[in-house]
């Protein structure tokens, strides 16, 4: 390796490994003219001939260890450094998504100049295409334009100039992916309620021909960075601070990943990115996370003095219980009560023998009606006490019975309005600290003395609230203080729920749930 002390060797290896500098923001510009963004860090960072970029890739991506993941990729962390330190990590993790085929990719990066320097998300209002030596990716000028009409996202004319952290992940795409629209953006500051509403713009512009994309490396460690917390057995500590970043990221857990950054100052320059990831994904019910691979700079070069490290992650949906045809069962005897019970008829009765054996074993639930994303009623069973088919009747028809609305109860003029949601509950769980609690995943029951109130998981992450919010409101739910959960007596058990309905999640304020 070349001497990390001599100050040019040391310079010229961290601009390769990583670059942290910062500088002004640059101005927006009222020019239009759509324009092809070119491939600044072609023959430095990567390959500039399109016959080398595609060999290297195909080569590491053909070679990758891909390990199994589940089900289809909805996101991906991937690293940025020059290809020669991360990408066969980077290749790991888009060998995961061979055989898929997506539309669209949002690629969340941030620029190493300006990131610190303005707020919210910058995307660009001004251009066609951005250019690698393997040809055109066209921008998706329609959702730009959509989010730029969104609060906290804005537009610098330059803003990604010879930046890096995008444009490197752009080859691997047009390799693995094959033909796709994208949408860049780069983050900038952020608070946890700009987040929260950057994540809900960006929901809004997601389907299952999406990809979500998070570009940042890892652990920064060294003089070179600023960031020496161990001078003893330093590979190890290095590997151990990378398992640390990784847990709540597998999990999916935003604010676990947070108190990550937060107890060790974690030099991991694509925090933004992740961030934002995290909280999309948990704003749509969490995601499983599968580690693909795990690198450093410091092993490929033999010196430790200043090292990088490089982790790829691909996220997939959470495993359910019930398949499309068990839920859609559910939803159809939960339709068929509601409109006997509206109608002023008898309700139906069921043949246990003509069900699937997981509706006629135990179960519990939450049965939820809205009209146009308005709250008419819900009410659910937070213990099994029968068959699952049964607990779904039984609410169905006590959803339409609410004493919220005593005034204004659900009719039948509402029935072609009424769209169902049915939260399917595991078994619940005392929790005995609060770092258990993943927004996304868990829903609440609290309790102390009498008191006793419970939220559904997507009460919490549909708008997008941290753990301590969520353990707030729950307290409120309860009629207790909001800082209640810290009472010596307070009992907080946790449980996931299984949530699927007649229709996609209404893109307007969530209503009040239990």
């Amino acid at each position: 390796m070349r001497n990390s002390r001599n100050i040019q060797q040391a310079r010229a290896f961290a601009a390769t490994v990583c670059c942290l500098a910062i500088a002004p923001v640059v101005a927006a510009t009222n020019n239009h003219a759509l324009a092809t963004r070119p491939a600044y860090c072609a023959g430095t960072w990567y390959p500039g001939q399109a016959s080398a970029l595609t060999k290297q890739i195909d080569d590491l991506v053909g070679r990758a260890d891909a390990p199994p993941i589940g089900g289809q990729p909805i996101a991906l962390i991937a690293p940025h450094a020059g290809y020669r330190f991360s990408a066969p990590v980077a290749a790991a993790g888009y060998a995961c998504l061979r055989g898929q085929s997506y539309k669209r990719v949002i690629v969340l990066a941030f620029s190493h100049r300006y990131a610190g320097s303005y707020h919210g998300v910058d995307v660009p209002r001004d251009l066609g295409a951005y250019e690698t030596p393997l040809g055109q990716v066209p921008v998706d000028r329609r959702v730009v334009g959509q989010l730029l009409s969104e609060p906290g996202f804005v537009s610098h004319a330059g803003m990604d100039r010879n930046e890096h952290a995008l444009e490197l992940q752009l080859p691997f795409l047009q390799r693995v992916v094959g033909p796709f629209h994208l949408v860049p953006m780069l983050v900038g500051q952020m608070s946890p309620q700009d987040c929260a509403s950057a994540a809900k713009a960006i929901i809004r512009c997601l389907d299952a021909d999406t990809l979500l994309v998070a570009s940042t490396d890892f652990t920064h460690f060294g003089p070179n960075f600023g960031y020496e917390p161990f001078s003893e057995d330093v590979p190890n500590k290095i590997r151990e601070l990378a398992e640390q970043a990784a847990e709540p990221l597998l999990k999916c857990d935003l604010d676990g990943f947070l108190d990550h950054l937060a107890k060790t100052g974690d030099t991991i320059c694509g925090r933004g990115p992740v961030t934002l990831l995290l909280r999309i994904l948990s704003m749509q019910g969490g995601a499983k996370g599968t580690l693909a691979a795990f690198d450093t700079s410091g092993r490929l070069t033999g010196d430790w003095t200043n090292s990088v490290t490089y982790q790829s992650i691909v996220f997939t949906r959470r495993p359910t219980q019930l398949d499309a045809m068990e839920r859609r069962e559910l939803l159809r005897l939960a339709r068929q009560t509601i409109t006997a019970y509206l109608d002023g008829r008898k309700i139906p009765e069921v043949d246990a023998n003509t069900l699937p054996p997981s509706l006629c074993a135990d179960g519990a639930c939450f049965v939820t009606l809205e009209n146009h994303g308005a709250l008419r009623g819900c009410i659910g069973n937070m213990v099994a006490s029968g068959p699952l088919y049964q607990a779904v009747i039984r609410n169905a028809v006590s959803a339409c019975q609410d004493s919220r609305f005593v005034y204004h109860p659900v009719t039948a003029d509402e029935l072609d309005k009424l769209d169902i949601e049915i939260s399917y509950l595991t078994p619940m769980q005392r929790i005995s600290h609060t770092d258990e609690i993943i927004v996304g995943q868990h829903g609440l029951l609290m309790t102390a003395g009498q008191r006793r109130g419970v939220l559904l998981p997507q009460v919490a992450y549909e708008r997008g609230w941290t753990r301590q919010e969520f353990l707030a409101r729950t307290c409120q739910k309860a009629g207790l203080p909001p800082d209640a959960w810290k009472w010596p007596n307070a009992e907080i058990s946790s449980f996931e729920a299984e949530v699927f309905g007649e229709t996609e999640p209404p893109a307007t304020q969530p209503a009040e749930r239990p």
